[in-house]
């Protein structure tokens, strides 16, 4: 997000989390971000120099001794921080951006309020959820085969399956129905136009059904806070269904049951005996409670489904079909040790499974919601579970400096839901999301449907998925860099691949401090950078030789993105080295009721060392165009063009505290 000179203020998780006071402070909405001034344009020292001369800001003695250690970590660093090596690479053929002009301009980019520490640690990724399964430890070299546990799950009793076409069976009425066979493959991706879009085709296929014979549809409820905007559509969406089924003369007295059951960290029964009767079928959709746990058991409540209902269907001879609403994609443990078994029940019970659902995060697996404080008027933003899209994460879970944070739209809907939909003859329908409180929303994006057909990701069981990918040394070492660059991995490693980009200390001593600290870990991800692009290289040779679309332009897309982000972080530790020497005063324009809190990172076009840089930003830039150019109309053209605007140079911008934000509780979604 912009300040309102235009740069991108980069955040990175803190706790607790922190109000967006800024946007509340100028009168806007959270999404309008820092004041602070420009960027100093003074040169750095040159390498080897000593830092000797006098800080302006009048350093204690302990303030002294820090400047004197940081005069040895800074050569260290510039040691590190030279333009990292530059091999040929035949794999994609980069001519050199042209130069772009230096006059001092901002660029519209993103900023970061961090999610809720109160979230569950049931919610907290594990080694088996987390958005990576596998690798332990650093980036091995080019020479050394990565190692990746591949344990997952029991192996289930599964069926391996190709995703099909998109959109395979759009017809309707009964004699279609009719001639569809039991076990034909559903649709995994549906688009709707909305909720009355999704639902006028659930009423057809219940329509469908009921040509046949009797049915029981169950629908199944998410109790999460963050389906309060929507609970009130569905409701009146649901009424209209039951209305038009109710001019059905297939429909009359008990051809159709319903039952109503949500979810969160427990299920509710809300009909014990399911109904045909309006008024109480109304009453149990009513009666849908908001689940403060901030879990949702998605398999779960498809298990219990089946367990509860199932019998009941098969000794009356009805079909079934179980309608799942929600927005997220369910606890990721759960979905984990559960799906497999939740397919199996529902196939056993002949339920197709439908899903009204939201798209899936690009390659990631969260999203944050804005959430305003009904007392405090903060706005905070909360993490949800929101994908991705495929049974691991394909694409780098780091933005250059920290955890991703961001909501890029993948195309498609969480992989259980989908899978699940698919696998029982069902339909995942994905409605658009016009979220005003999704944190970081591309509602610019669109993706071009023909563009998208050889992208569609693997749909097959989880670990059918792992064991394939692993079969190829290619995709093999892909995902072993996305595994090695993922902060949410377990242990003290994912610490290492994050630099600090909010909150600085205002306290020049502290500031001194905590800068040397990051300036090494600046340098120590670098490393990792240098490596991961190494052990792309390596395989590049088969990068053409791979089949899948999806997988190269995985490839294309993280190989500019490891190069990239080596650039923006050299700029990052030049930029707190002259900071410490020529330190910006504090403006505090909105004056003494918010004091000035910290400094945050913004970035920003103008390079305080382009003798360093430049190089290595212009081969990013043209890999980054390549990408945007092959993949045009998809994800990864459309995260590579984002990656062009983001800048390379930093800057750092006074961060304010909002006091009315301190001490509260919030919510989980």
């Amino acid at each position: 997000m912009a300040d309102k000179t235009g740069a991108a203020v980069e955040k990175k998780p803190a706790a607790p989390p922190k109000s967006d006071a800024k946007a509340q402070a100028a009168g806007g909405n959270a999404a309008d971000a820092t004041q602070g001034g420009e960027g100093d344009d003074a040169e750095l020292p040159s390498e080897g120099k000593a830092l000797s001369r006098e800080l302006v800001w009048g350093l204690t003695a302990a303030g002294s001794s820090t400047v004197v250690h940081l005069a040895g970590l800074l050569m260290l660093g510039l040691m590190i921080l030279d333009s990292p090596p530059k091999p040929e690479v035949k794999v994609l053929e980069a001519s050199v951006a042209p130069e772009k002009p230096q006059e001092e301009i901002t660029q519209k980019l993103e900023k970061k309020i961090e999610p809720s520490t109160n979230l569950s640690p049931a919610n907290t990724p594990s080694s088996a959820a987390s958005a990576t399964v596998g690798v332990q430890g650093a980036i091995s070299s080019a020479v050394t085969a990565p190692k990746l546990n591949t344990t997952v799950v029991n192996r289930p009793t599964s069926v391996r399956v190709d995703v099909g076409a998109v959109n395979v069976f759009t017809q309707s009425g009964a004699a279609f129905a009719a001639a569809v066979p039991e076990g034909t493959m559903g649709d995994g991706l549906a688009t709707a136009q909305g909720y009355g879009d999704a639902m006028d085709r659930m009423t057809q296929e219940i329509l469908n059904m009921l040509a046949k014979g009797k049915v029981l549809v169950v629908w199944g409820m998410d109790q999460s806070e963050s389906m309060q905007d929507d609970r009130d559509e569905i409701m009146a969406r649901i009424d209209r269904v039951y209305t038009e089924l109710g001019l059905s003369a297939a429909a009359r007295d008990d051809a159709l049951l319903t039952g109503v059951i949500s979810y969160g960290g427990s299920t509710i029964n809300h009909t014990p005996k399911p109904s045909y009767k309006p008024d109480e079928i109304a009453a149990a959709f009513k009666s849908v409670p908001v689940d403060p746990s901030g879990l949702e058991m998605q398999a779960q409540v498809v298990l219990t489904a089946m367990s509860t209902y199932g019998p009941m269907a098969q000794a009356q001879h009805r079909q079934m079909a179980f309608i799942m609403v929600t927005d997220e994609s369910g606890h990721s443990d759960s979905n984990i040790e559960k799906t497999e078994m939740a397919i199996q029940a529902c196939q056993a019970a002949k339920c197709k499974v439908y899903v009204l659902g939201r798209e899936a995060i690009f390659g990631y697996p969260y999203a944050h919601m804005r959430y305003l404080h009904p007392e405090t008027k903060t706005t905070h933003w909360l993490r949800i579970d929101r994908g991705p899209e495929t049974p691991q994460p394909e694409q780098l879970q780091i933005n250059g400096f920290h955890r991703r944070w961001d909501a890029f739209p993948s195309g498609f809907g969480p992989y259980e839901q989908s899978r699940i939909s698919r696998q029982t003859g069902g339909i995942f329908f994905m409605l658009p999301s016009p979220e005003v409180a999704l944190v970081g929303r591309r509602p610019d994006v669109a993706y071009d449907a023909d563009a998208m057909r050889p992208y569609l990701p693997d749909l097959s069981a989880r670990v059918d998925y792992i064991t394939d990918r692993d079969k190829s040394v290619f995709r093999k070492m892909v995902f072993q860099v996305i595994s090695d660059l993922n902060p949410y991995q377990a242990g003290s490693k994912g610490s290492r691949v994050e630099v600090r980009t909010d909150q600085f200390p205002i306290d020049r001593p502290k500031f001194a401090a905590e800068a040397n600290v990051q300036m090494k870990k600046a340098a120590d991800l670098i490393r990792y950078l240098q490596e991961a692009q190494k052990a792309l290289e390596s395989v590049a040779e088969y990068r053409n030789r791979e089949k899948s679309p999806r997988w190269r332009a995985n490839y294309d897309l993280i190989y500019a993105q490891c190069i990239s982000y080596q650039a923006r972080l050299q700029e990052y530790g030049w930029y707190m080295a002259e900071f410490i020497q020529n330190p910006k005063a504090i403006k505090n324009p909105l004056g003494p009721a918010r004091a000035t809190n910290g400094w945050d990172v913004a970035t920003v076009p103008r390079l305080l060392k382009p003798e360093v840089t430049q190089a290595t930003r212009e081969k990013a830039d043209a890999l980054f165009k390549q990408v945007e150019k092959e993949y045009a109309g998809t994800p990864w053209g459309a995260r590579a063009k984002e990656e062009l605007g983001r800048g390379y140079g930093i800057e750092l911008r006074e961060d304010f505290d909002d006091p009315r934000g301190r001490g509260i509780t919030l919510p989980k979604l």
